[in-house]
């Protein structure tokens, strides 16, 4: 749902509001999982974040993350180059019968003329299209990380627990896919904590881990105010760090010198110390490699 005071924020329609329940199925075994919505995390992003229940996953809550196109953030935004592309199921409906290899760049051309109307039709399908790619590319990119840095679950990052997808009450031609997650109870994220709550030994670990990253060849690529938490909120034990919808990969073909500029130019570890260091927690500073010229 749009908020016309705050025109590029999502916030959850009413169907998916507290009360509500969402039915997941299991990409392990198929298991259906009907979740209890308690809360939307709001406005949304790039994913529809839930604080949600299922009695088959025992008392806790916990956190779903649904990567689904009708609430991406981008097809709102508007400028003097771009103007909003509203979610619609004939859309959707068309983007399902464009072959794989259509050329997506043709939403960069000139719009159709309003009286078109196959050429407009044509259009916001393949601007469907593209943007269940940009979702499904995060989903693919979150699953993955959570994967690969499973030493990890629990302590500098969220347990994921199951992946899968999503089923919603009302008409759709896709399944959109999503991830279960730990919930972080009474967090507080880095940008909001007092610095007298942080300490070295409490960050250490978080630092450790993610100047770890680099060796299982995952970089996270959004270390910022809102991913970093820490619980419990007053006196906390844990520092945690969330949401790898935008994490890269080391490719193949990449020898050693071309992944550690990939590291240092997406600037994990030298982010989470400038972040800390604004609150007074100071971790000596990586070697860089990047001249100062460097994208």
């Amino acid at each position: 749902m749009l908020d016309f005071e705050n025109p590029y924020k999502v916030y959850a329609p009413d169907f998916l509001s507290a009360g509500h329940t969402i039915l997941f199925t299991s990409a392990a075994d198929q298991r259906p999982i009907t979740f209890n919505i308690i809360k939307p995390f709001e406005p949304w992003t790039k994913s529809a974040v839930f604080l949600v229940h299922a009695d088959q996953l025992g008392p806790e809550p916990v956190v779903l993350k649904v990567y689904d196109p009708r609430f991406l953030d981008d097809r709102i935004f508007q400028s003097s180059v771009q103007r909003p592309r509203p979610w619609s199921l004939q859309a959707e409906q068309a983007a399902n019968t464009l072959p794989d290899d259509v050329d997506q760049g043709e939403i960069w051309d000139p719009d159709p003329d309003e009286s078109d109307i196959e050429g407009t039709r044509y259009r916001a399908a393949i601007w469907e299209k593209y943007y269940r790619g940009l979702l499904y590319e995060c989903y693919d990119s979150e699953s993955r990380a959570y994967e690969v840095l499973k030493q990890y679950q629990g302590s500098a990052i969220p347990r994921m627990l199951l992946t899968g997808t999503v089923t919603f009450s009302d008409e759709r031609a896709i399944h959109p896919p999503a991830v279960v997650i730990e919930y972080i109870p009474d967090a507080v994220c880095i940008g909001d904590i007092a610095p007298d709550a942080l300490s070295v030994e409490l960050c250490s670990p978080l630092v450790h881990a993610i100047d770890d990253f680099k060796s299982h060849g995952v970089t996270h690529g959004d270390v910022g105010y809102t991913n970093v938490l820490f619980t419990p909120k007053d006196r906390p034990t844990r520092a945690v760090l969330i949401d790898f919808g935008l994490a890269g990969f080391r490719q193949g073909n990449e020898d050693d010198d071309e992944w550690q500029y990939v590291v240092e130019w997406r600037g994990d570890s030298h982010r989470i110390r400038h972040l800390l260091k604004e609150k007074g927690i100071v971790f000596p500073r990586l070697p860089s490699s990047l001249r100062p010229s460097s994208p």
